[in-house]
Parts: C-alpha cells; structure tokens; sequence
C-alpha cells in the first residue's frame, strides 16, 4: 500500500509537470481510439440496425399473425380482428391478403400475338388502403402517381422493381415490364382469371418487401384470386409501446387466438439473415478496431518509455533514496491510466452527446438502409474496459523495463 501510495504521488506529479500540449496530444490520441473501436463497429451494425427499424415501420409492425403451420390462411380472420382489437395496446394494424401472380405489359401493342410476351411474376397484396396507410404510411413511398383509395377499381400500386427503369440499376436480376408509367394499363393474371389494372401509382422502399411488391384493394384481390372467404395470409400489427409485444403475444395465446393463426413478435418473425449479417458486421468491426487498439496501445508504450528513459538518472535516484521500484512503475501505470481513461471518458462523450444524435439525425444513405451509429451501453463499457486494461499494460512493461536497470549506472548515467 505504501508503494501504491508513492506511485500515485509520483504518476501524478509526472503528469503535472509534462507539457500540456504532449498531455492533450496523447488524450486526443487516446479519445480516437476509443471512437475507433466503438464507431467502426457501431455505423456497420447500425446498417443492418437501420435495415431491421425499415422493415418493421414499413413493412412488419411489432407483431405478425400468419397461417398456423397446418393451414394455409388465418382462421376466422374476422374474428381474430375483432379480439385483437380489443388490446388497448394496439395503435394499428392491417389485414394483407397475399398472391402470386403475372404481370403483362405493352399487350395492347403487340403486333405478333405468337412474340415474346412482356410480362413479369408479381407478388399481390390486397389491402384495406386505409388500414395499410395507419399501419406503414405506405403513401410516403410513392415516387410517381397517387395513393389507392377505398372506393377504387381496377387501380393498382406497382413496385418499382418490377419496372425495367427502376430495377436496371441493381442489374438484371428481377422479373420486370418495360415502358410503363402512372396511367398505363396491365394485365394481372392468376391462374385461368385475367383482369386489367390501371397503374395509379409506384411505389420504391429500402424495404424489399414494398419495392417488389404490387398492391390492389382486397376486394379485388378476393375476385381475382377467387378467395370467397374473408380468411386472410397476413395480419400485421402496431403497438403504442414495441416493448410490450412479448406480454402481448403471451395474453393473445392465453386467449385461445393461437389456434387461429401463428402468433409472433417483431424478433421472432424478422428474417434470419438480418440478424447473421448484424452479427458479422459486429465481429468485423470489433477486428478493424481492434487494428487501432494495437497502434494506441504501442503509442503509449513509445511514449512512457522514452519518458522513462529520459529521466533514467531520476528514477535511479529515488531508487537511491529508498523508493521501492515498483512504486517507480506504479507512477509510469498511474500515468498510462489517467490518459486512457480522460481519453475514454471524452470518448463516451462525443458518442452519446454527438454522434448518435447526429447518426438519427441524418443517417447514412445506403441503397438498401437509413445506416445510423449503434452503440449499446454493454458493449461500450467492455471496450472502455479493453482499452484501459491495455493502456495500463502497455505503460507497465516500458517502466518495468527502465526500473529494473542498476541503480548506480542510472545515477552515474552509464550504460546498462
């Protein structure tokens, strides 16, 4: 304790006495690192985070109901609607009715009846216009023409993807149409029924699920796709608290509605894949931060051990007076550690107060994510740990080094 004491006195007197611009230099350096390891990481998973909010605001909601595994819609649609009205936790939700279909464009000027046919396989979705709008805002991804409207027929919202002047830019790796626009008509066929649709809109998303999506009221999907019942494929739903589905789920089992349909919470139904590609990137992250690490960690040990060579004739004096060596070493560790961590906190700092906030503020636009910077606090303090655990090491080994030298060649200047 009295060597811990002595080392403490020393390290921070040693602080004291450097220059204030090596001081702030090597806490700058020190901060950086820390941002290093913790934005790196952060702004790779936020891609696939700001992927995972696209698709639960646009597309799932905080709880997706589907057919039971044996089924093949939803059981007694209607009143499943009507109980789950009943939660005073639900804000919204919206009934989808869900096809495969065929697409067909640029019939009409076909000269060649026996030609290649200008067509595309669709996903359909009937929809309530309205209870679709409350659910996902889906007005809000037009890029041409205007929203369905309960009272239409023979309207139809046309994913972007589906179009050859959209969905050239990622290659040719859709099924699309050519040469149509808001106002053009198409045929969509399901198996021996055919019908021709007005397009009133185009629809574009981030979220796969709308681009490469076609939407037309339910009522004219239930005629197309000779659905006489009102058994629906998907209901999707929205909670004034996301945090309470999974006690949601548990009172809507409790209740009986799980022999009407499956039941899960935005976590259990979100695609797998996110949640791999989320865990790749956290990893890849970590590795590419963990570079800046090393470099921080042999900027601090180039740092204390010139510093303690410098002042080689110093230390031999103290070890000439009595001070034990490793109180020596303890101050050049004390001093390692005050620099990481004022580096760290300031680190924490410009995280939390600056880049988050700015990050949701204006996310990084990339063609498939609003791209925002995660960092939760569980992972922010175990690299804080890391980093000060291999700051003080990286400190202790130069001083251990120096201290351990003759003491009398020290004090004389000689070499070792």
């Amino acid at each position: 304790m009295q060597s811990l004491k002595i080392g403490l006195l020393l390290g921070w007197r040693q602080i004291q006495r450097a220059s204030i611009y090596t001081n702030l230099l090597i806490i700058f350096v020190m901060m950086l690192t820390f941002l290093n390891l913790i934005a790196v990481s952060g702004i790779l998973v936020g891609l696939i985070v700001g992927a995972e909010e696209a698709v639960r605001e646009k597309s799932l909601g905080d709880m997706i109901i589907t057919a039971r595994d044996d089924q093949t819609h939803i059981l007694e649609t209607e009143r499943f609607v009507r109980e789950l009205l009943a939660y005073p936790e639900v804000s919204a939700y919206s009934v989808r009715y869900k096809g495969a279909g065929v697409l067909e464009a640029n019939y009409q000027l076909r000269r060649d009846l026996s030609g290649e046919r200008d067509i595309a396989n669709v996903t359909v979705t009937g929809i309530d216009p309205v209870a679709e709008e409350s659910m996902t805002g889906l007005s809000e991804e037009l890029i041409a023409g205007e929203y369905l409207t309960p009272t239409d027929e023979g309207k139809i919202l046309l994913g972007a993807l589906y179009t050859k002047e959209y969905a050239s830019n990622y290659g040719d790796i859709f099924e699309t149409i050519e040469d149509v626009s808001v106002g053009d008509t198409v045929r969509l066929t399901s198996g021996t029924i055919t019908k021709e649709f007005v397009i009133k809109g185009i629809v574009q998303s981030k979220v796969d699920e709308v681009s490469l999506n076609t939407y037309i009221p339910e009522r004219e999907f239930r005629r197309l796709f000779n659905r006489i019942d009102r058994n629906a494929d998907q209901i999707v739903v929205r909670l004034d608290e996301s945090e309470e589905s999974p006690a949601l789920k548990t009172a809507m089992v409790d209740s009986g509605l799980a022999n009407l349909a499956k039941i899960q919470t935005y976590e259990e139904g979100v695609p797998k894949f996110l949640t791999d590609i989320k865990n790749t990137m956290n990893l890849l992250g970590t590795l590419i931060g963990s570079i800046g690490l090393v470099v921080a960690s042999i900027t601090i040990f180039i740092i204390i051990f010139i510093n303690a060579l410098a002042r080689r004739r110093y230390i031999g004096i103290l070890k000439g007076i009595g001070i034990d060596r490793r109180a020596i070493e303890c101050a050049y560790v004390v001093q390692a550690g005050v620099y990481a961590l004022v580096g760290s906190l300031l680190g924490v700092l410009v995280t939390y107060l600056i880049l988050i906030p700015y990050f949701r503020a204006n996310p990084i636009n990339f063609p498939f994510s609003d791209g925002i910077l995660v960092a939760p606090v569980e992972g922010t303090a175990i690299r804080f740990a890391i980093l000060l655990v291999t700051t003080l090491i990286a400190g202790f080994i130069p001083a251990l080094m120096i201290a351990r030298g003759n003491t009398l060649n020290a004090i004389l200047g000689r070499k070792a």
